[in-house]
């Protein structure tokens, strides 16, 4: 049955290019994670005020695309740390409408802006509930969260994060809970591909407005132990099939960071369902960076190592015959002097090293 949108208003894989309207389509973008929260009609988290003020900005200075979050948990054990709330499903297959309705609200401002969306169906990491919760659920038992700041407690909490990565990737390599936490991630994929938008009516498999269906923000890699590359390969091949199935109109990307060489890039992306590649890069995450060197021997370092790994990336998605974009990097504010600790992370701290980080 016609939709009655024109094909071409989807943004669409041509060769390595994106195309929209029948012309090349360059990204700019950034990340707006809360969303769907901000997008809320009312409650603690609700600012549509914001939300207007924020898009109007970011078009007068040339973003086209937002990637957002369209899923959030809760947990059986109560309220967790550096959790956003409210969560979209409190549990296995229960919704928050409120929330999917701020979903909804905000996807209808874009047009307004001329901009598009990707919309990220799971993440791997704890702020939103993420992979490690469905574990969770599926196991009854508690998330061993990695040592992180908790901003409620003002303090450090948690542990081994080696704990928490093999906690977390029983989502796709734990063949004992596979079919429960699958089940509900799919569960999801169709709950939010084929709901029909409260503020238009449109489904949002037939919203151009959205350019792109992410399955997780940041996958990691698996271990020879949790079967690997074969493993996380048909993950993600399963997974961009039922999105394909669902949305054809409608790319659909990893959300890897592809900061693991070629063979594990070439391994994310192999899938003839994902249509579009992935990348991210934080130098400070990864230790090229020391964000406590005033000097510029770090930065410099840090420049270095993103132009190697921009030219990487660009080479495999070529080599794979698809487009490529890199939805993620930065780096934190000066932090030394009166900035040094965690005052780096106050407003007020210079941004010295980071605008020559963005520039190059």
């Amino acid at each position: 049955m016609s939709t009655g949108v024109d094909d071409t208003r989807f943004v669409a894989a041509r060769g390595t290019r994106l195309v929209r309207d029948g012309r090349p389509y360059a990204v700019s973008g950034a990340n707006y994670w809360q969303a769907m929260n901000l997008g809320m009609a009312a409650g603690p988290s609700s600012d549509r005020a914001r939300v207007v003020r924020d898009l109007a900005a970011l078009a007068a200075h040339g973003v086209n695309m937002v990637r957002i979050l369209a899923a959030s948990e809760g947990s059986q054990y109560g309220a967790q740390p550096d959790r956003m709330y409210p969560v979209l499903m409190p549990a296995p297959g229960e919704y928050d409408e409120d929330v999917f309705a701020g979903l909804d609200w905000f996807l209808a401002q874009l047009p307004r802006h001329n901009m598009t969306a990707v919309v990220t169906l799971a993440n791997y990491w704890t702020w939103s509930g993420g992979a490690a919760q469905l574990v969770s659920w599926a196991t009854d038992t508690r998330i061993p969260y990695p040592e992180q700041w908790d901003p409620l407690r003002q303090e450090r909490v948690g542990g081994d994060y080696q704990t928490y990565l093999d906690y977390t990737n029983r989502f796709y390599s734990d063949p004992t809970i596979y079919s429960t936490t699958q089940q509900w991630y799919r569960d999801h994929i169709r709950a939010v591909a084929t709901r029909r938008n409260t503020a238009t009516g449109v489904q949002y498999r037939d919203d151009p407005s959205i350019m792109a269906w992410e399955l997780m923000n940041e996958p990691q890699v698996l271990g020879a132990a949790q079967g690997g590359e074969q493993q996380l390969a048909r993950w993600i091949d399963e997974s961009a099939q039922l999105v394909r199935a669902l949305a054809p109109r409608q790319l659909v990307t990893t959300g890897a960071e592809s900061k693991n060489g070629r063979r594990w890039f070439e391994a994310m992306h192999r899938s003839p369902h994902i249509t579009l590649a992935s990348c991210h890069f934080w130098p400070l995450n990864w230790g090229y960076y020391d964000s406590a060197d005033p000097t510029s021997t770090s930065v410099d370092y840090a420049i270095a190592k993103m132009h190697a790994f921009v030219d990487d990336n660009a080479q495999w998605a070529r080599d794979a015959g698809k487009p490529t974009v890199l939805f993620e990097y930065g780096m934190m504010r000066d932090n030394w002097g009166p900035f040094a600790g965690l005052a780096g992370y106050s407003p007020r701290a210079p941004v010295t090293h980071r605008n020559r980080f963005f520039a190059a």
